[in-house]
């Protein structure tokens, strides 16, 4: 297989899980804040390995945007900010897993 010398374009927004579903995700950067019209939420590209709404047949996933106004990446935000070595090695290294709680909260654990 050949690799990717080039690659120009904008990552395609990823869809929303519903409550009780779950997705893998790799960060590929830190999350930044985007105004939209409906209000100021976090955008962070992803490599998105596993979602109930996509079929991925890459081991190295699908590269994505995660748009959302969800505490949970807020909160990774300011973790990241702080600059916490471990963390942010942690961010990059590790796979995540994204779920959504009945109650519509999200979910992040590694």
């Amino acid at each position: 297989m050949v690799e990717t010398k080039y690659s120009f374009g904008k990552p395609s927004l990823m869809k929303a899980i519903e409550p009780g579903q779950k997705a893998e995700i790799k960060f590929l950067d830190k999350p930044k804040t985007v105004d939209t019209e409906w209000g100021q939420k976090y955008i962070v590209d992803i490599s998105l390995l596993s979602h109930p709404l996509y079929s991925i047949t890459s081991s190295k996933g699908i590269k994505m945007s995660w748009q959302t106004s969800a505490k949970v990446l807020k909160d990774v935000a300011d973790l990241l900010e702080e600059g916490n070595k471990e963390f942010l090695k942690d961010y990059y290294d590790r796979t995540w897993e994204l779920s959504v709680a009945e109650d519509g909260s999200y979910w992040l654990n590694s």
